[in-house]
């Protein structure tokens, strides 16, 4: 596994107003607006407002998920969810992603939303898992236990695989995973990312290939791209919600406890648990959400042994192993192992 580097940044709490308004809110209210849906109820009980929506206003992770939540419960249409991050990426086009756009390529895009996930893809971050031949990324809910992750997933995959397009002037051939069985309404999938999608899955994720990671942008340009780093970096705040910097740090050691966690952190275990609980997960939750990830990639993905796994993940005992494996995915690790490999096969 190759985990995200730990960040120096500051803790955001859910509350705190850091995340730009415009263009997401802007996109969310004129696609759902456009299948009849009043855009007072879209708004109410947010504490978000039109003047809020101008280049200029900020909105908290809190305030998005009332939105998202608002969005499924008064919009019944299939696949909003990949319109509203296809306007982001065409008639929405604005704001930071515009740098990303400067970018040489996609490695180029990892650095800089590394250090923006919060600003760029708000209530998502991401697991990385680096093969010779491919990158596969998973996509976790920053929010913890929020109901609206598979709206928001719906718009990430949209709005990257347009943006994609736009930078590199064809569609690349990218990879989507779904932990669910395949929709009726399939037609919405193909046509926002493409016939290389592949359901019941262990987890929502995306492989991209070597050459799709390294393809070179139409519109490269380094001036660019540093000057408008420079202008963000000044308006942007570097920093992550509770859930993801808990998740970065049992990712880089195995053997993390909820006391370590909260030392490192400067708290208490008490405020750390209270803490967490508002975002309706525990500690030992996401320690088992980041170890069923990761027992996934070694035995589905790299299609490691029993042996070979348990070593990577720092668990002596192969007996354990095998049970906490069935207890963290359901299945043996043999039963793993038997299913369609996620990621991208090896270019010729």
């Amino acid at each position: 596994m190759t985990s995200s580097p730990m960040p120096s940044y500051r803790l955001i709490h859910h509350n705190d107003k850091v995340i730009p308004a415009y263009p997401l809110c802007r996109a969310v209210l004129d696609v759902v607006t456009s299948h009849g849906v009043d855009k007072n109820k879209l708004l109410r009980g947010t504490g978000i407002f039109d003047a809020d929506m101008d280049k200029t206003g900020w909105v908290s992770a809190n305030q998005l998920c009332a939105l998202f939540g608002n969005v499924i419960k008064h919009c019944k249409s299939k696949g909003v969810g990949f319109q509203i991050g296809h306007a982001l990426a065409t008639s929405h086009y604005s704001g930071f992603v515009t740098t990303l756009g400067y970018c040489r390529n996609l490695q180029q895009v990892s650095a800089i939303v590394s250090q923006y996930v919060l600003q760029v893809c708000p209530l998502v971050d991401f697991g990385v898992y680096t093969q010779p031949h491919a990158k596969l990324l998973t996509l976790r809910n920053s929010m913890g236990k929020s109901k609206g992750f598979p709206l928001v997933v719906e718009i990430v995959m949209a709005a990257f695989m347009a943006f994609t397009k736009q930078w590199c002037g064809h569609r690349l051939p990218i990879r989507f995973y779904f932990p669910f069985s395949r929709p009726r309404h399939l037609a919405e999938y193909e046509m926002h990312l493409g016939r290389r999608l592949y359901f019941d899955q262990p987890c929502f994720s995306m492989a991209i290939g070597k050459t799709a990671i390294s393809a070179r942008f139409v519109q490269y340009d380094p001036f660019l791209r540093r000057a408008s780093r420079q202008h963000y970096a000044q308006q942007f705040e570097k920093g992550i919600l509770l859930v993801h910097r808990v998740r970065l740090a049992i990712a880089q050691d195995p053997h993390l406890t909820a006391a370590k966690m909260a030392a490192q952190l400067a708290i208490s275990p008490a405020t750390l648990k209270r803490r967490l609980k508002d975002y309706q997960v525990t500690f030992s939750a996401l320690v088992d959400e980041v170890r069923r990830e990761h027992a996934i990639f070694l035995l589905q993905v790299c299609q490691l042994s029993n042996a070979q796994s348990a070593l990577n993940m720092a668990i002596d005992d192969l007996t354990n192993f095998r049970r906490a494996v069935k207890r963290w995915t359901g299945r043996t690790p043999s039963e793993l192992r038997q299913l369609n490999p996620l990621g991208v096969p090896a270019e010729k």
